[in-house]
């Protein structure tokens, strides 16, 4: 046990403090010094503590117990619980301070009301309760951030691209995902993260095409504050997405500069917060997307050969929507539903309507797609929603007639026959229920019913 040696410089002395209640004894027993404020515990004067005893005090009732006797006892330090003369609880610590000899020379003691004690711990209850509420708060947000709502898979393109995702998730290597932008890239990202074996870590998102070049550095390394023992670090990207996933969006917008510091952080596997120079081990999945081909970037001397080979270990390609009819149909249906609930109606496409969509290009894809939708189910006025309520960019497309129909060789029986089951196998693509089936079509329940075991669709 470490030895301290105390020697007063002056006894029966009223240490000039305010704040802190100690006492100063010697191995009789005797008070030799007291701060200003140790009498008030035992509603006495503290100049009266200065020269009696310990012993006589705790005869007294005054120390109830005294600290000094169980420390010249134990020699060491001792913490107990005393009783006031008002009754009054204060926990008080003892601490023996030794001569040259080894011998307790002197006690210091010092205390705390317990009632301050309890309203620190009840504090420090309240703090523990506010901490646990805002992880979970994080863990909710974090949930929200990786909600994937309207995920579809019906064209052979999407679900080929979902299968090589699903196969690369659980394997912690680099993926690029290459795609226009809205074909649903960042989805994806968030499916792979969600299946991997980081999933329980974060997922955050580095958008190199908003991200100003002067604040590369800061927002990917974080940056020490202040200096000395004073200094603290503002966490970057990196720090952030520890044990987790760093997504890096349209890494091909990264200017090249750019790209040799990420090379280098990311082959290290190691990055220092700038004013730090204390390296940080970095330990994270990186996922990255592109609007163009990186490999004939490269070629373009417009990305770094290196990055490309440490990025691109499993490429994943999503086509374009225009490319994905079964998709546009399945998500035209989505967002329909979606809308209606999010603006408390209930809005139906007519056939006319439906085929145009169909038919578009939809060079902005997803998000070009989700635009128009929401905009016929809060522009529209009527239940079903007509040519007349397209935005006339779109209407301008639009044309009359069958064109898809051949008419070579049939009859006029047949062909109606036809268009039936057509527009029949439509709607029970698009509706849940012959009942709704029903309405939209203007004919009873029976009837659709009848018909489509007629055309031997399923009901």
């Amino acid at each position: 046990m470490a030895q301290f040696h105390l020697t007063p410089n002056s006894v029966q002395e009223i240490l000039d403090t305010y704040d802190e209640d100690v006492i100063v004894t010697n191995r009789e027993g005797i008070i030799i010094k007291a701060t200003r404020i140790s009498g008030q515990h035992y509603g006495i004067e503290a100049e009266e503590l200065i020269g009696k005893s310990v012993y006589d005090l705790e005869s007294a009732e005054i120390f109830s117990p005294a600290i000094t006797p169980l420390v010249l006892q134990q020699k060491k330090k001792v913490v107990t619980i005393q009783t006031t003369p008002s009754g009054a609880k204060v926990l008080i610590t003892g601490m023996p301070f030794f001569n040259e000899l080894g011998e307790v020379e002197f006690v210091i003691s010092y205390s705390y009301d317990v009632s301050e004690l309890l309203v620190i711990q009840e504090y420090m209850k309240e703090l523990e309760f506010e901490m646990s509420r805002v992880q979970e708060e994080l863990h909710l947000l974090r949930k929200k951030s990786l909600s994937t709502t309207g995920l579809i898979m019906e064209s052979i393109e999407t679900q080929e691209a979902y299968a090589v995702a699903h196969k690369a998730a659980p394997v912690d290597v680099s993926v690029v995902l290459y795609g226009e932008q809205g074909t649903g890239k960042t989805t994806m990202a968030k499916e792979i993260h969600k299946a991997s074996t980081r999933s329980n870590g974060p997922f955050i998102e580095l958008d190199c095409a908003t991200i100003p070049e002067s604040m590369f550095d800061k927002e990917l390394l974080g940056e020490q504050i202040g200096v000395g023992k004073a200094s603290s670090i503002a966490p970057g990207l990196l720090s952030i997405a520890q044990g987790g996933t760093l997504y890096v969006k349209k890494i091909d917008r990264l200017p090249l500069h750019l790209q040799a510091k990420l090379l280098k952080t990311l082959k290290e596997e190691s990055f220092t917060p700038l004013g730090s120079k204390v390296p940080c081990s970095l330990d994270i999945r990186v996922i990255s997307s592109t609007e163009t081909e990186l490999l004939q970037a490269t070629a373009d001397n417009r990305f770094l050969k290196e990055l490309y080979y440490l990025l691109n270990i499993i490429p994943i390609h999503l086509q374009p929507l225009q490319n994905r009819k079964e998709d546009v149909s399945a998500l035209i249906v989505h967002f329909l539903h979606h809308f209606s609930q999010k603006y408390t109606t209930k809005k139906f496409l007519s056939d006319s309507v439906f085929h145009l969509l169909l038919k578009l290009e939809w060079k902005g894809n997803i998000h070009e797609l989700r635009n128009v939708v929401e905009r016929l189910v809060v522009q529209s006025t009527e239940e079903i929603i007509g040519i007349h309520d397209l935005p006339a960019e779109y209407r301008m497309q639009f044309e009359e007639g069958f064109t898809d129909i051949d008419f070579d060789g049939q009859t006029l029986p047949t062909i109606l026959e036809n268009v039936e089951m057509k527009v029949l196998n439509n709607a029970r693509q698009r509706y849940k229920t012959t009942t709704e089936m029903a309405k939209i079509l203007g004919i009873s329940q029976p009837s659709v019913v009848r018909k489509l075991k007629k055309y031997t669709l399923p009901e």
